[in-house]
């Protein structure tokens, strides 16, 4: 049964919803693709979408030195076809609740801005539960649930407007305004406020030290180990409802980082191929299990060079923040 595709142009979140969506619609002239996923890495403000797609190509493929992953380039990319946004008689976003999600909202509707489009049409087929279960992301409907997802609804101008902030917020420098959006925005939908403050677990933690994905990891080291795939694999499992998923590849270059030789004291220890998720294994060294015990903090004692959505932090240059209960507080 071939569903009849609302009007206008159609973007998702993701290979897999995008191939869900194509063999139902039949319409890959009318869908367009986010590949990225905006939850991980660098998002500060840029000059252009040439120096943003820079940017995010870097980030991924710097992700496992020497190996650029799994990716295939779209050629219904959505940056790479922004400009047919601003042509469009409708642009319909798909999103879950989830926090990538959310974000690809807020994207999507800067993007329509950015390109001279009109957010007035803009709709949102936003799918919140599945089988009694919140929806994290529209990847995992399947072509039967896709069929009968909800018809679009128009974006108002203030739903517009929050998402708009959201992502100014995201790709601020200023660590202030993701710490408080939710409170600034009692009205925003409660998916993007929720994603909003999970994006703050990016900062390092005052205690240990790691951001969430890294304490994480060190701890499904010690439950889940040696092997990086069950590691990476039950990380993902054990915190999915959370609804802030990163990906396999996100989290494999997350414990290379905490493994790399570089730092005054490696949390972990890699043996086997550390190209490959399937053929590498990871062992504790001792420094890591003081710091998963409590007993010590990876800062100072290995320095920080990281990205908390658009905030560069870096101990060399004394740009940190940590998080603390909560708040933030200048490191």
């Amino acid at each position: 049964m071939i569903k009849i595709l609302p009007p206008g142009l159609h973007t998702v979140l993701g290979d897999s919803a995008g191939g869900t969506f194509t063999r139902v619609f039949f319409a890959q002239d009318r869908l367009l693709i986010d590949q990225d996923v905006l939850s991980c890495g660098p998002t500060p403000r840029v000059k252009d979408l040439g120096e943003w797609n820079k940017l995010r190509h870097e980030f991924w493929n710097g992700m496992v030195p020497g190996n650029a992953g799994e990716h295939v380039h779209s050629r219904f990319n959505l940056v790479d076809n922004a400009q047919r946004l601003a042509d469009a008689e409708c642009v319909n976003i798909w999103a879950g609740t989830g926090v990538s999600e959310q974000l690809f909202i807020a994207f999507v509707v800067n993007l329509v801005r950015t390109v001279g489009g009109d957010i007035g049409k803009i709709s949102l087929i936003e799918c919140e539960m599945l089988n009694g279960k919140r929806l994290i992301g529209i990847g995992e409907l399947d072509e039967k649930q896709m069929r009968n997802a909800p018809n679009p609804r128009a974006m108002s101008v203030d739903a517009a407007q929050h998402y708009l902030n959201a992502w100014g917020a995201l790709t601020s420098a200023d660590p202030g305004e993701l710490v408080s959006f939710a409170r600034l925005h009692p009205e925003a939908s409660r998916w993007l406020r929720l994603a909003m403050q999970l994006m703050t677990r990016r900062y390092p933690d005052k205690r240990s030290g790691l951001p969430y994905w890294d304490l994480a990891l060190l701890q499904r080291v010690a439950k889940r180990g040696p092997g990086v795939s069950q590691i990476i694999g039950f990380t993902m499992a054990e915190t999915f409802d959370q609804g802030d998923v990163v990906g396999d590849w996100y989290l494999f270059g997350r414990l290379l980082r905490m493994a790399n030789a570089s730092n005054a004291k490696p949390l972990i220890e890699l043996s086997g191929d550390v190209q490959s998720i399937r053929h590498t294994e990871a062992v504790l060294t001792p420094f890591g299990e003081e710091v998963l015990k409590g007993t010590a903090s990876n800062y100072p004692a290995n320095s920080i060079d990281d990205w908390a959505g658009g905030v560069r932090l870096s101990s060399a240059e004394g740009r940190l923040w940590f998080s603390d209960g909560g708040k933030l507080i200048r490191g």
